[in-house]
């Protein structure tokens, strides 16, 4: 107890002040916090999103090839091309997208640089140059894309018609898209303003609560417990929020950009695999599913997997 706030009228004594500065204080951290989590999974679905448009634009691209008429080199040079042009073009917008890119001259200091992508020394010095001078690299392997695409429109090994074929434009651009969306939050940080708010805030906070909570409470031991509860559930709000604002960067919080860029790379190689590229067929003995009396066939991917182990698929 406190002699000097012993009186009727202290403002200590009267905690309606004291509520109302920690409903405000409260909300400001809270509201702070969410925003935070927000912007954090805004960032992870658009970067799954421009990954997801890329894979199925690359899948559409080669599976439109598979059945060209064009001569099996022109088709077997495309496929790896445009493999490995997507594969590029992914690991550059995550190195766009890290928070260290921001003013970084040197590229050895883009940890997404780092990053395996498929086989790019197969591809000519001079257009290897020509990216690593670019100030505008997603933006450049995308027009590479779409070159190659037109290229091999007029060689003949895209032959699909042009209404299906400009599907895979479409899912390209909707990469790009995504891929702004999430350029979005790594460019334009959390309100600067604000945030120096809440610190002061928390600041005040810091130094007010002891006075406030020695008036409740007569044990020094409940006294000191209560402060740091307070204390450190809001400082921690605030440091979670600062934490997760911008998911791209190399903190242990953010998006695992190298293991996204491996998922990658395994995908797109699956698309130019022998297994990948052969179609499916019905054996001899399937079940007519059209008939209305047949027999309802549904198992398992395990009770099927385990049939093929043993012989027996029937």
């Amino acid at each position: 107890w406190l002699p000097a706030f012993a009186p009727a009228d202290s403002i200590l004594l009267d905690s309606n002040a004291w509520t109302g500065f920690s409903a405000i204080f409260g909300f400001l951290i809270v509201f702070r916090t969410s925003q935070a989590y927000n912007r954090f999974s805004d960032g992870c679905t658009a970067t799954h999103r421009m990954r997801a448009e890329w894979f199925d634009a690359c899948s559409a691209l080669v599976a439109f090839s598979a059945f060209s008429k064009a001569p099996k080199y022109k088709v077997c040079r495309f496929k790896n091309m445009i493999v490995r042009l997507f594969s590029m073009l992914h690991a550059a917008a995550l190195a766009e997208l890290e928070e260290l890119n921001h003013g970084v001259d040197d590229l050895d200091g883009i940890a997404a640089f780092s990053f395996k992508v498929i086989d790019p020394g197969s591809l000519d010095m001079e257009s290897l140059l020509a990216l690593k001078n670019s100030g505008s690299k997603v933006e450049m392997l995308l027009f590479w894309i779409q070159l190659h695409i037109v290229q091999n429109i007029d060689t003949e090994v895209l032959s699909i018609s042009p209404p299906i074929l400009s599907r895979a434009f479409q899912e390209i651009a909707n990469g790009m898209v995504a891929f702004h969306d999430a350029v979005k939050i790594t460019y334009i940080p959390f309100p600067f303003p604000y945030a120096q708010i809440c610190d002061t805030l928390l600041i005040m906070h810091w130094l007010i609560v002891p006075f406030v909570v020695c008036q409740w409470v007569r044990s020094p031991v409940w006294a000191g417990i209560f402060v740091l509860l307070q204390v450190v559930i809001v400082w921690s709000l605030n440091f979670i929020a600062v934490e997760i604002e911008n998911p791209f960067g190399c903190d242990a919080n953010d998006l695992d950009g190298c293991y996204m860029q491996d998922e990658m790379n395994r995908f797109l190689l699956m698309l130019v695999t022998p297994e990948a590229c052969r179609t499916p067929y019905l054996v001899g003995d399937h079940v007519d599913l059209t008939v209305a009396k047949a027999e309802q066939r549904t198992r398992s991917f395990n009770a099927i997997w385990r049939a093929i182990g043993e012989g027996d698929v029937s």
